[in-house]
């Protein structure tokens, strides 16, 4: 089984198949018990309120809790308990394989991968995959793919667990790490190298070394990519996006945005009303 990597020529080979979705509320106690053959597939769990609790073994290994995420890794052999009084969550089941059809996963164990935003980005593709499920044409299979794509796409960018994975000079990881989980916040890059351990200017050189770009024009990709699938969901205005962004000039917005993606925000919007 292969494991994910940051590696462009990786996700270009990616194949997603075998999507499903389950969703649900759950008393405190219910359990699910794969400690017999394990995971059929990968999953991604979201817990919307409430708790669950997984176990290997006899010891507790990972607790999700409100808002968070949690990897589920196929063949895995564990049990789970829900112990909140009560817990809403969806699960999105999936399989991957490379370009030659071997199995990929993300990670070998259950791995928390940290928090939804506060515009439920991630819960709201999860919610859209699940109403695609439950049609049977064409478009409604096509349109699961997609989002199960998008939905790898927005965990990857905002979980440092994959999308620094063994390709950064340990020298600077804990600050791309810092970077990557407050890119909405406007940091200097002191704080960066700060939580390195190394002056900015060795930061900023290896940073550029490994990135091809500077720290803040990074973080700036990272808010870039964030509004690029707000636009793509719909139900925000530009403005909205902007700022839902850390942009805090929309004009400034606009520019970069076209800038980086070759098209104006509202082209984005457009083309996901007429899809």
């Amino acid at each position: 089984m292969g494991y994910m990597t940051g590696n462009t020529q990786f996700f270009d080979d990616l194949h997603v198949f075998d999507v499903s979705v389950i969703s649900g509320i759950r008393p405190c106690g219910r359990t699910s018990d794969h400690s017999g053959h394990g995971r059929k597939n990968n999953g991604i769990l979201y817990v919307w309120t409430g708790e669950a609790t997984f176990f290997d073994g006899s010891r507790e290994s990972v607790v999700v809790q409100d808002g968070e995420m949690a990897f589920l890794p196929k063949h895995k052999k564990y049990r789970m308990q829900y112990t909140a009084e009560s817990t809403t969550f969806v699960v999105v089941n999936f399989d991957l394989c490379d370009k030659n059809g071997a199995g990929v996963t993300l990670f070998e164990d259950i791995t928390l991968l940290g928090r939804d935003d506060a515009t439920h980005r991630i819960a709201r593709t999860m919610m859209n995959l699940e109403l695609c499920s439950t049609a049977k044409t064409v478009e409604a299979t096509l349109r699961k793919k997609e989002l199960a794509y998008r939905l790898l796409g927005a965990i990857y960018s905002t979980s440092p667990h994959l999308s620094s994975r063994g390709e950064i000079d340990p020298k600077i990881t804990d600050g791309v790490h810092l970077l990557e989980q407050t890119y909405l916040e406007n940091l200097p890059i002191a704080r960066y190298a700060e939580a390195s351990h190394v002056s900015i200017n060795t930061f900023r050189g290896i940073f550029q070394k490994r990135f091809g770009m500077s720290p803040l024009k990074y973080r700036n990709h990272l808010r870039i990519e964030r509004a690029r699938e707000l636009l793509l969901e719909g139900g925000f205005t530009v403005a909205e996006v902007a700022y839902a962004s850390g942009f805090e000039n929309v004009g400034y917005f606009c520019r970069y945005y076209r800038q980086i993606t070759g098209e104006a925000p509202g082209e984005t919007k457009k083309r996901n009303q007429s899809d």
